[in-house]
């Protein structure tokens, strides 16, 4: 990777990171723990939060994110994509009253970010940003003597050109995009079987 490629995902990551929100909720011993991503859309001055439909199904109370300095409440009439059998696009969907947004300084993506208002002809890569669970547990995050909270963004490149079977992950390609995430090197230019920091947990993030 040359200096211009790390620039390059530097300037992508710090983009794509100022949307992407933690979606905690409330843990066995009363603290708040990181269940997933989320973002903030905006489409005609009506706003909603996003994340991965099976975090919403399984914790449907006691919700929070990211406002200013501390955690906010997530408060608003929820849908959830279903299916038949398997929600296989599972996407969430709460609606959120500008209040929140605006009282906390909340970054919302623009519609003009979406990826149907615009093409990449021949993209060279994509990206996935989030709070994987796993690089966010209580003991890691939480400060209990100053009483705050301090999670860990994540944003991964990997190939736009996906090899992979949408069947065998139960997708279509028709509603999802795939991406490569190959392991990659550390700092000493070794070799890994897997990735650094593994996206655990990452469900719901911004693209």
């Amino acid at each position: 990777m040359n200096e211009d490629q790390k620039r390059g995902i530097a300037t992508a990551s710090k983009f794509i990171e100022q949307y992407t929100y933690p979606f905690l909720t409330v843990g066995r011993s009363n603290l708040p723990v990181v269940i997933g991503s989320c973002v903030f859309i905006d489409i005609f001055d009506q706003f909603f939060l996003i994340t991965a439909g099976h975090a919403l199904r399984s914790n449907n109370h006691g919700l929070f994110t990211r406002g200013n300095g501390k955690l906010i409440d997530i408060v608003g009439n929820a849908t959830v994509s279903r299916d038949e059998g398997r929600d296989n696009f599972d996407i969430a969907a709460i609606h959120i009253d500008p209040a929140t947004i605006q009282g906390h300084s909340i970054q919302t993506v623009p519609s003009e970010l979406f990826a149907t208002s615009w093409e990449v002809k021949n993209p060279h890569s994509r990206a996935i940003s989030g709070f994987p669970a796993s690089m966010n547990k209580p003991a890691k995050i939480l400060d209990r003597q100053n009483k705050t909270l301090t999670g860990k963004c994540f944003t991964y490149f990997g190939y736009a050109e996906f090899t992979g079977q949408y069947q065998k992950f139960e997708k279509t390609q028709e509603s999802h995009i795939g991406i490569e995430l190959l392991p990659g090197t550390d700092d000493t230019g070794k070799y890994l079987s897997t990735p650094i920091w593994p996206p655990r947990g990452i469900s719901g993030g911004g693209a």
